[in-house]
């Protein structure tokens, strides 16, 4: 097949992991021997204010229209040379147009959508999932969303790439626990259990260390102390008076005095909290991890956390969602600890290829077992690691999201 894609929030990789998911998904379309023509133009304006849902201001509209506009003259172009058999795309609302769609359709063109966040933050691909032809979710329990706004859903999950995500023996390991990550949701109070518990532990990502942020600067911005303008929208700096005052005025709007009032106090508190483990934290950080295998390869064991806000933000209930990292992770051939839920079940043999905890005592209780006996570690990093070279690579993915589709598996 000849498969037009445009699934990069970024032409610039250090903007939102402008290379993350065409470095996932490339390799595995050309194994199947699919031709790829990647779309050129650049989605960062948009993706600047893709957190944005609905009510764009004039000047995000007419970004979203200018976006739109080249990329299906781009496919037309593609079309006329030799027809194009799937456009590949991973659009939130504000990338596209989801009129866009229709012009695809007219040329016979069918569509999917990709979209990881959709438990959590569904709102933000709404109309686009309204209108391609086929949206792809990762998350088992996302269906009804999809199916509420007329969309057409396909549940295909994530994987991994063997080439990208694999075993350096090479690499000397140490009796220590290991997370790579941004610091979220409850994930900073798993680790500070661990800490203070005396499990030797080593954190790299975002947030763990007061000078730890990686953070995206736009251009043609309005600044004040408090504020920042970005195509006619009035974004509040974090942490600023104001964006605390709005914030609970969205609650007190949305949930009225009672829950509203107590969604704050729930935010409040969790900040207060947050603070006091800024320390116990900073002292386990060790930065970025520029390479996951080599990173993975230096650790006894390796952690993850499963927990997302229900609605995106602090405040909200916790709910368990099946993370990319589930799949790279034991594509590294590691001893592999996560969070528990009832879908990863369905992708390894719990105990046996990975492992999961319910609750802080059990992280604990299992992350010390695992340390303290290297043999059962390495049993764990033996089978899931074949399980996720047999069945949770890319090519899997995609062989199984074509066939649902009625598309060709390969050229073959």
């Amino acid at each position: 097949m000849r498969i037009f894609t445009a699934v990069s929030h970024s032409i610039d990789p250090n903007f939102f992991y402008g290379g993350l998911w065409s470095r996932n998904f490339y390799p595995a379309l050309k194994q199947l021997e699919h031709e790829v023509i990647e779309s050129q133009v650049d989605l960062l304006p948009a993706s600047l204010f893709m957190d944005i849902s609905c009510n764009f201001t004039k000047q995000e509209l007419q970004i979203r229209h200018q976006i739109t506009e080249r990329i299906v003259e781009e496919i037309l172009q593609a079309h006329f040379q030799k027809p194009v058999d799937l456009f590949l795309c991973y659009f939130y609302n504000s990338h596209f147009d989801p009129a866009g769609f229709e012009e695809i359709d007219r040329l016979g063109i069918p569509s999917v959508n990709f979209y990881c966040n959709s438990i959590y933050q569904f709102e933000l691909v709404s109309s686009i999932a309204a209108n391609a032809t086929f949206s792809w979710h990762p998350e088992r329990d996302a269906r009804s969303l999809y199916l509420g706004v007329g969309g057409n859903p396909i549940w295909v999950q994530m994987g991994a790439d063997p080439r990208l995500y694999h075993f350096m023996p090479n690499v000397t390991r140490q009796t220590r626990a290991c997370f790579v990550g941004q610091r979220y949701a409850d994930r900073d109070r798993l680790l500070a259990k661990l800490i203070k518990n005396q499990i030797p532990v080593d954190i790299y990502g975002n947030g763990w260390a007061h000078n730890s942020q990686r953070q995206i600067k736009t251009t043609n911005q309005s600044n004040t102390d408090n504020e920042i303008e970005y195509l006619g929208r009035r974004l509040l700096k974090s942490g600023s008076f104001e964006s605390y005052s709005q914030a609970i005025l969205s609650n007190l709007t949305q949930q009225g005095i009672l829950k509203g009032g107590q969604r704050t106090l729930n935010q409040l508190l969790y900040r207060h909290y947050s603070k006091k483990l800024d320390a116990l934290l900073a002292s386990a950080s060790q930065g970025f991890a520029d390479n996951l295998s080599e990173t993975f390869a230096q650790y006894e064991l390796i952690l993850n956390f499963s927990n997302v806000w229900a609605d995106g933000r602090p405040g909200s209930a916790l709910i368990p969602h099946v993370r990319l990292r589930d799949f790279e992770a034991p594509m590294s051939r590691t001893c592999y600890l996560t969070g528990y839920t009832d879908e990863i079940a369905e992708f390894y043999e719990l105990g046996k290829e990975i492992d999961t905890y319910r609750h802080s005592d059990e992280l604990v209780d299992k992350a010390n077992y695992y340390l303290n006996h290297p043999s059962e570690a390495e049993k764990l990093r033996e089978a899931g690691y074949q399980r996720a070279l047999r069945d949770h690579t890319w090519k899997n993915r995609f062989e199984q999201l074509f066939k649902t589709i009625g598309l060709k598996t390969s050229k073959l």
